[in-house]
């Protein structure tokens, strides 16, 4: 099976990778999940004092705009600051829109993320660690 065909549930994985926390959202997306993902993933990083992270969606819906944009609020809240490097891949490209959104309003537009969405795991991971 490969990576795009995991079952769909509707779940949260959040690990330690040794040189990366590595975040999973299945299932459905809104406000509300993102926010308990981006607490989950903080917590890991915290823990670990790591400021690498690589995230998935394996997601059934498409983010909504306004959900998109509140992401403002979520990594405030949660902390993230320039610091932490993100690495975003949309493995159902059905529902990437909203991600997408997301890079466009808090990376490029406003700058107050360091990271980017990518196409594949591999090239995520290889942006990541600098490989």
């Amino acid at each position: 099976m490969g990576r795009a065909e995991k079952p769909v549930r509707d779940e949260i994985i959040v690990e330690y990778k040794g040189d990366y926390v590595h975040a999973q959202l299945h299932g459905k997306n809104n406000y509300n999940i993102s926010l308990e993902l981006w607490r989950r993933i903080m917590e890991m990083c915290k823990r670990y004092n790591c400021f690498k992270i690589l995230g998935e969606n394996y997601t059934t819906e498409e983010l909504s705009t306004i959900d998109a944009f509140n992401h403002l609020k979520i990594l405030e809240e949660v902390g993230l600051t320039l610091q932490y490097r993100i690495a975003w891949v949309n493995q159902v490209k059905e529902t990437a829109g909203g991600v997408e959104f997301v890079e466009t309003v808090v990376v490029k537009n406003r700058g107050l993320a360091n990271g980017a969405v990518f196409a594949t795991f591999e090239e995520a991971k290889r942006w990541l660690l600098g490989k």
